[in-house]
């Protein structure tokens, strides 16, 4: 009976030390308060979020002659020039200020900043053909590569800024806020608001 007894309050003891543990260790039952500050610190930290990579085969032709024919035998210049380019567009969260996130109750309403372009680059090689005049290519011989390059960055870019690529954009960083939004309040029903 002895025995019972010892392994009986061998046991409670056992269970009330691990019961005091699981009260002073155990799983805290504060949440962490989601609210306005809390989520612009969240959207800021990603920096440059980039919203969609639109790619483009570009043509560019550069006409550097007068219309003159002995000018331009001697001095005239055609370069026409293609090339792969890749335009990557998005939002700067970095610019988002606190008054721009409002929370209220399970509503939030976030005013993002406009979509803009955050790189313009090569995908592929540059196919040039540059028909220079006589003296231009013997005394100042410009293969074009730079002015081409210049052009073709410029005409990308003016495509890649066209309202269909800008919703586009728009659409695809609404759901990428939303994700990052979601993993700090799931239940947040999220409004947000363009720059006109």
């Amino acid at each position: 009976m002895k025995n019972i007894i010892l392994i009986s309050l061998v046991i409670l003891i056992f269970l009330g030390g691990a019961w005091v543990s699981y009260l002073i260790f155990g799983p805290s039952q504060d949440k962490v308060q989601i609210n306005s500050q809390t989520i612009l610190q969240s959207l800021q930290s990603r920096g440059f979020l980039v919203t969609e990579t639109y790619t483009a085969d570009q043509k560019v032709t550069i006409d550097n002659r007068t219309g003159s024919f002995w000018k331009d035998l001697a001095w005239g210049q055609l370069i026409t020039a293609s090339a792969l380019m890749k335009v990557g567009l998005g939002i700067d969260l970095m610019k988002l200020k606190p008054e721009d996130v409002i929370v209220s109750g399970r509503k939030a309403k976030i005013n993002l900043p406009e979509i803009e372009v955050q790189s313009v680059e090569l995908a592929g090689a540059i196919s040039l053909k540059n028909d220079q005049g006589i003296l231009k290519m013997v005394l100042d011989s410009d293969d074009g590569y730079n002015q081409a390059l210049g052009q073709l960055k410029e005409g990308v870019k003016t495509a890649a800024t066209s309202q269909e690529v800008k919703s586009l954009a728009r659409k695809s960083a609404e759901g990428e806020i939303g994700r990052l939004v979601g993993f700090l309040s799931p239940d947040l029903e999220i409004e947000f608001i363009w720059p006109l």
